[in-house]
């Protein structure tokens, strides 16, 4: 019998034990996420200072890397969310990181604005000329941004010690009919499982307090509906741990990482440059069904 853990006014199923934290289903948020949640102020500080540069010195040489295929998934993606919005408009970009998905929607006629801790990734942001503001989205920022048609939020929430408080601040700034596009590692997911228990593989995903809240379809769309959403559309992305069945372990060998990626890459551009597009969306909606896939995508308007 797993044991169960309360922390404060949060409680569940201990899942993992890992460098000091407990992962729980918790009860009371209706996802998992470890305990106990890290302070916001040394959160804050590490990805101020420290996440682009310590944690992840070579994101933005890979992404440069990587930008044909950069710009084919953002392109997919803003064609996805103006299907969705019946338009194009304004988009807001928490966790802008390096802009990529900014610049993107720049070239594809999109009003744009990013919101990003990490100075570093700033700083290059408006070496580009992207008009990205240094710091946290809280309620002083979304008092003050204005409105927007879309927010985005890309591999944010899984960082944060409050995703309830911030899709609630989401919401204040999106204009009506607006909608919310929130991008998260799809963890605890049956690939997963089955290379931890069949596999004896330990379970990577977890990387506290980095990683700190752990979502799936089920519980993503739970938490926005709570908030005041109606998802509209699901996506994912490749399945990258298709590779470790196939024996390509790439958990411990970042360059076996970087081919297995560049493979996935291949097969993604291959289909989008020869006009085959919809053949990579029925592939990946079938993954969907299954509960695969690296990425999940939500896509949610606001309930007025």
């Amino acid at each position: 019998m797993s044991d169960r853990k309360c922390w404060i006014d949060h409680s569940g199923i201990v899942l993992h034990s890992v460098d000091g934290f407990d992962v729980i289903h918790c009860e009371s948020c209706g996802f998992k996420h470890i305990i106990p949640i890290p302070d916001e102020e040394e959160l804050e500080r590490i990805y101020k200072h420290e996440y682009h540069i310590k944690d992840k010195p070579l994101m933005l040489q890979h992404q440069l890397e990587d930008a044909d295929w950069h710009e084919a998934t953002n392109k997919a993606r803003l064609e996805s969310i103006e299907k969705q919005l019946k338009r194009k408009g304004s988009i807001l970009d928490i966790g802008s990181g390096n802009g990529f998905f900014l610049k993107q929607a720049v070239d594809m006629g999109w009003q744009v604005k990013g919101v990003e801790p990490s100075d570093k990734a700033v700083d290059y942001c408006n070496s580009i000329g992207l008009d990205v503001i240094h710091g946290v989205f809280d309620q002083k920022c979304a008092d003050s941004i204005g409105k927007f048609d879309v927010v985005h939020l890309w591999e944010v929430l899984e960082h944060l010690p409050d995703p309830i408080g911030m899709l609630s601040l989401c919401r204040e700034v999106l204009n009506p009919g607006g909608l919310i596009v929130i991008g998260v590692p799809n963890d605890y997911n049956r690939l997963q499982k089955i290379m931890s228990e069949n596999f004896d593989e330990k379970p990577w995903w977890l990387a506290p307090p980095h990683h700190i809240n752990f979502f799936n379809r089920s519980s993503l769309e739970k938490l926005v509906r709570r908030i005041g959403f109606e998802p509209l559309h699901y996506e994912i992305s490749f399945p990258m741990e298709l590779f470790l069945l196939m024996g390509k372990n790439y958990l411990n060998e970042p360059e076996l990482g970087r081919e297995c990626h560049a493979m996935r890459k291949e097969l993604e551009l291959n289909l989008t440059r020869s006009g085959n597009r919809d053949v990579l969306d029925k592939l990946y909606n079938c993954f969907a069904e299954a509960g695969f896939g690296r990425h999940a995508v939500l896509m949610a308007g606001k309930k007025d």
